[in-house]
This record gives C-alpha cells, structure tokens and sequence, in this order.
C-alpha cells in the first residue's frame, strides 16, 4: 500500500461539539482537519480516506480519527444550532 501526500483543510465550530468516539462535548474553535488517502494494493484501483481532527487541550494537541460523514454531520448540527425557532 502507498499513501498520498496529505491534505489538510480547517473547520469552525460555533457551539460545543461532540463526535462519535468523545467522552464529553469539545469547546468551540477553528480546527485543522487532515485526511489521507491511501492506495490499496489490490488488482483495480481501490483507496481509503483516513482523517483525523486536530483537538486543541490545555498544554496538548490530540488527533482524533474522525469520518467524512461524522464530521459533515458534527457540522451541519453546529450550523443548525444557531438558527432560532421560527414561532408559529
């Protein structure tokens, strides 16, 4: 197997976010997000992503191996968070 060089992009939780694997909710923040693709050895053309977010604590930083859907999802509830209740 060979690996891709990586790629890294940032998010930006607004609220306290929770993905699946976490003990508690992390603080909001602006994140680094790094995936990796890597080539399968195998007779057609075959890859896997692998990401991991980078989670900020006092004194350390922790990389948390994370899903492109669990992360869209972590995501798309952050934004939706902050819209108010529209009131019948």
């Amino acid at each position: 197997m060979t690996s891709a060089p990586s790629t890294s992009r940032s998010v930006t939780f607004l609220f306290p976010f929770k993905l699946p694997g976490m003990q508690e909710p992390h603080a909001p923040g602006t994140f680094e997000v790094r995936s990796e693709v890597e080539h399968l050895d195998v007779m057609w053309d075959a890859h896997r992503t692998m990401s991991s977010i980078l989670l900020r604590y006092p004194g350390r930083i922790e990389a948390f191996p994370v899903t492109a859907g669990d992360l869209e999802a972590a995501i798309l509830n952050d934004r939706n968070s902050g819209i108010e209740p529209t009131l019948p």
